[in-house]
């Protein structure tokens, strides 16, 4: 049985956290889009105010993670660098050297744990709604009523004009 009061390092306990209120805060983005669209759609009828909410929470989670969580919990970095006589530019990403190299630092197991099971579990979950949404469409009344009346149409342009 796993000893509550001494956890072991990366247990997903956020009180195990290097940077707990970074932790909290990249967790309550991640949640609170999901949150607002499975609450909104349930509590309202208003779908243009639970999309403008959630794109905006969306929003919110995706700068917070490039630019605060990423850097804070697993030491993820990134940038734009444009080259001057071209006018291209391109994107650098960059990771912090681990313990074991030159200038690295050890990351927090609790932190990394937490912040690459957030970073796939989420895109899972709207991937599982999305199929929740596409099979409520088709099992929508609406539906058998539209492929009932094509099918009455279909049937009545063969007794009219004939086969073919």
């Amino acid at each position: 049985m796993a000893d509550i009061e001494n956890p072991t390092p990366g247990t997903l306990n956020w009180r195990l956290s290097a940077h707990p209120i970074t932790l909290v805060t990249f967790l309550a983005f991640r949640a609170g889009s999901l949150l607002s669209y499975i609450l909104g759609l349930y509590f309202t009828e208003n779908s243009i105010l639970v999309f403008i909410i959630t794109i905006l929470l969306l929003a919110a989670d995706f700068y917070y993670l490039k630019n605060i969580a990423g850097r804070r919990l697993v030491g993820l970095r990134w940038w734009n660098e444009a080259d001057s006589s071209s006018g291209s530019s391109h994107w650098v990403f960059e990771s912090a050297p681990q313990a074991n190299e030159p200038g690295g630092r050890l990351v927090n197991a609790t932190d990394k744990r937490f912040f690459w099971l957030a970073l796939y579990a989420q895109p899972g979950l709207w991937v599982a709604m999305a199929i929740v949404a596409l099979v409520k469409v088709f099992t929508n009344p609406i539906w058998f009523i539209l492929v009932g009346k094509y099918l009455r149409v279909v049937d009545w342009k063969e007794e009219v004009m004939g086969p073919g």
